[in-house]
């Protein structure tokens, strides 16, 4: 009857959120992933450019 409809109702609508809630946990992991490897290359980046810095001004320093 009735209820049992809306039990399937509610079972089908429970199993769409589902899916979509699979689908976008694979996109935060996909969007993490990326944000992970942006910093370590900037934090690269800036590790390069404080030893180029360091090397500049012990380039100017007598006796080193």
């Amino acid at each position: 009857g009735e209820m049992v409809d809306r039990i399937e109702y509610n079972v089908e609508h429970a199993k769409e959120f589902v899916d979509r809630a699979v689908a976008d946990t694979k996109k935060a992991v996909q969007y993490q992933s990326k944000a992970r490897r942006k910093k370590i290359i900037i934090l690269i980046i800036v590790v390069i450019l404080i030893a180029i810095a360091a090397l500049i001004i012990m380039s100017f320093i007598p006796g080193i």
